[in-house]
């Protein structure tokens, strides 16, 4: 029997990189739109961290399961951080395209295109034990968007020192494989193995 833990999140392309690695374990992710639950959660944090627990509390306390809450976003070095933790709120109300040309509009006068994608996430169990796990992945900001999108938010401009290639421009597996918040959920996955939680999916059974 799978293990359940709900994700605070609705974000389809955030749930679709998760479930992906949770397939080879008997690890079920349900998001909050599987449930019928709308947070209204004011990311009041100055860190990744910070706002990642305060998600966890308020879900945990609307569901009698193990919940994971994860914030994250771009660091860009010349910017001193910026966008941070306000890269979902920066010039909010516009899509992703307008948010990313306006970035790389401000970096025309950088020479250091240094930048780092961070996620802080959280995981808490039904008797409130909670862990934390950080996750990077360090990159530049390109000089153009990617004309291939697979990716979603910043991913265009992202451009991986790890693949070679912007994350829009890599599978959904190679990107998991070295994300910020892939290297965060792969240690939350560590840790319920551990647990004796989960398990790999037994292949040919």
């Amino acid at each position: 029997m799978n293990y359940e833990i709900i994700v605070a999140t609705s974000n389809p392309n955030k749930l679709k990189e998760l479930h992906a690695i949770a397939k080879p374990y008997t690890l079920t992710l349900i998001s909050l739109n599987d449930v019928q639950l709308k947070l209204n959660i004011k990311e009041t944090g100055t860190t990744f961290l910070e706002n990642a627990l305060i998600k966890a509390k308020v879900l945990a306390k609307r569901v009698n399961k193990t919940v994971i809450a994860d914030d994250s976003g771009l660091q860009i070095e010349a910017l001193k951080g910026f966008p941070g933790v306000h890269s979902s709120r920066f010039m909010e109300g516009h899509p992703y395209d307008v948010k990313n040309a306006e970035i790389l509009n401000m970096m025309k006068i950088h020479k250091n295109r240094k930048a780092q994608f961070s996620c802080a996430m959280v995981i808490m169990y039904p008797d409130k034990e909670t862990r934390f796990f950080i996750g990077t992945s360090s990159g530049k900001i390109a000089l153009d968007i990617s004309t291939v999108q697979h990716g979603f938010g910043y991913d265009p401009i992202f451009y991986s020192d790890e693949l070679k290639k912007t994350f829009a421009e890599a599978t959904i597996d190679e990107k998991n494989r070295i994300s910020h918040r892939g290297r965060a959920m792969n240690k939350i996955i560590q840790c319920l193995l551990e647990k004796g939680l989960i398990e790999k999916v037994k292949v040919g059974r």
